[in-house]
């Protein structure tokens, strides 16, 4: 008998359900089908680098809509707990300390961060003095190969026996670290965790000699990369946050 799915959680055009000992990511019908496969193979290359990811079983039809199968890991939602042992210093130190473990691998075959940026930049309705701006700051940035994981926050990494394990690899880049951190630190603003943030940046800047400044330089381009395809909701957030 076909096991029983259990809702895990529901997000923006997309659920993920349990079915024994595996996760099945089902996505709403107006996510086109390039963009599953693409996150797939984000995944199954996120395999290759050695870096801790569910494995991927399969890319398939579920009902009519695209869905990605792959482990499930049963464990703890590292958001959870920070949001339950505050200041969560010690849980800030090893989130930090297992993002520069990402940043510290490179894998080619990833999509180019600067181009990416550039589409995005290009595709974000801003106006089109702020779009040059914005253009000739990411242009002027160092070029680096890392692997930037695209949406390191708390709630992707799961604890299982105190093992960390990376979900979500849809927006994985290779390219400079700095940017990432600027993704994460604005995750953190957006939803109004500005104490977080500020720990998080802290460590961050501390334990990879990171100037602040630097990773700040990167926040707009960051930001403004998010408005070609956000939720209207967050428009406003990341439209401020564009301000070179």
């Amino acid at each position: 008998m076909e096991q029983e799915l259990q809702l895990i959680a529901q997000r923006l055009n997309k659920a993920l359900y349990r079915r024994g000992e595996e996760t099945i990511k089902l996505f709403d019908d107006c996510i086109a089908a390039p963009d599953v496969l693409s996150e797939a193979l984000n995944q199954a290359r996120a395999q290759q680098t050695g870096l801790p990811v569910p494995r991927l079983h399969e890319v398939t039809k579920c009902g009519g809509k695209w869905a990605i199968i792959s482990d499930f890991i049963e464990g703890e939602n590292m958001w959870t707990l920070m949001q339950a042992a505050r200041p969560a210093d010690a849980l800030m130190e090893r989130f930090v300390e297992l993002q520069m473990r990402v940043h510290g691998t490179t894998f080619r075959q990833f999509t180019d961060m600067r181009a990416k940026y550039q589409r995005k930049i290009s595709a974000s309705g801003l106006d089109a003095t702020t779009r040059y701006e914005l253009h000739n700051r990411l242009d002027a940035m160092p070029r680096h190969d890392k692997i930037c994981h695209g949406d390191f926050v708390p709630s992707n990494i799961i604890l299982r026996d105190g093992a960390p394990f990376i979900i979500d690899w849809a927006h994985v880049t290779q390219g400079n670290a700095a940017a990432d951190a600027a993704n994460t630190w604005l995750a953190f603003m957006k939803i109004g965790e500005t104490e977080l943030a500020e720990r998080y940046i802290k460590y961050y800047c501390e334990k990879s000699d990171t100037a602040r400044q630097y990773v700040q330089k990167w926040t707009p381009i960051v930001a403004a990369s998010k408005l070609a395809k956000c939720a209207e909701a967050d428009r406003a957030f990341y439209v401020l946050h564009s301000e070179v």
